[in-house]
């Protein structure tokens, strides 16, 4: 007797199929912060309550035009008319600009778009800002950490890595450096940053760099880089955070072209786990 595949199987077995034969990643987010998504202002207008986006603590990031925005950040040349930003008033007050996403299960790719800006005297203080995954003290998270060259000259900037060893000891900050293309940034530059991590292995498994302007790239493969509870993995983030500001008023960061990626194999277990679900 022939078996017929139920839809569950049949729209699993299409989509992986339409997966391979594309070679497209699928994006469980991917934002350019454009209009009608998005609404924005040359000086500005709050992020949070636009598509997901909350302020977890703090205070609130907007969402800008490129055209005449009061920060004066300059056009980032792969972006559209929008950006977001968040400006710290110093500490303890910082800017941050949360979503919630369940993570936690293989491969996982983060990309974002960064332009760092700090209108204010010298000295500066750390750190300009951040990107993380959330609970950042308590889940399998890394920081993505922006902080000053040197504080007597806040001119450039670092975009090092705090990550974890494999007894779960988060590295010292600045945090560990993938190479000489994520030392000595320029401030109002727009850069690309990607992070891969894989929560199987609990680990950060490559990060890759693009300068936006000249087109330089150069990418890195760490074998000791572990997530949040190194070799024992914590829980599973929840969320991704933007964050801004340091221990002296003005740290600005722009942010822009922001996508979560899981890997194809990710994908085909997360489309069977909703299938088992909605048997159940």
């Amino acid at each position: 007797m022939r078996k017929y595949l139920g839809w569950g199987a049949r729209l699993t077995a299409c989509l992986v199929f339409v997966w391979c034969a594309s070679g497209t990643a699928w994006a469980t987010y991917a934002t350019d912060f454009e209009a009608p998504t998005f609404s924005a202002s040359a000086d500005g207008v709050v992020l949070s309550g636009q598509d997901g986006w909350y302020l977890p603590a703090g205070v609130d990031m907007l969402a800008y035009t490129y055209t005449d925005n009061v920060l004066g950040i300059p056009q980032n040349p792969q972006g559209g008319d929008q950006f977001v930003a968040g400006t710290g008033p110093g500490s303890p007050d910082f800017a941050r600009g949360q979503r919630d996403e369940m993570l936690g299960e293989g491969v996982w790719t983060f990309t974002y778009d960064m332009a760092a800006h700090y209108p204010g005297p010298a000295p500066g203080g750390n750190n300009i800002g951040s990107f993380s995954l959330q609970p950042s003290t308590t889940s399998a998270s890394f920081i993505h950490l922006f902080s000053w060259v040197d504080l007597a000259d806040p001119t450039s900037f670092n975009a090092y890595y705090l990550g974890y060893d494999a007894g779960g000891t988060q590295f010292a900050q600045p945090g560990a450096s993938p190479g000489p293309e994520w030392a000595g940034l320029s401030l109002d530059h727009w850069y690309r940053f990607s992070t891969t991590v894989d929560f199987d292995a609990n680990m950060i498994t490559e990060v890759s760099f693009e300068d936006l302007t000249s087109g330089d790239t150069a990418s890195f493969s760490p074998l000791d880089w572990y997530l949040g509870g190194g070799a024992t993995p914590a829980e599973a983030p929840t969320a991704y955070r933007f964050f801004n500001g340091g221990t002296v008023p003005d740290n600005t960061i722009g942010w822009d072209n922001f996508s979560v990626i899981p890997e194809p194999a990710t994908v085909v277990g997360l489309l069977l786990v909703g299938l088992l679900l909605r048997r159940r």
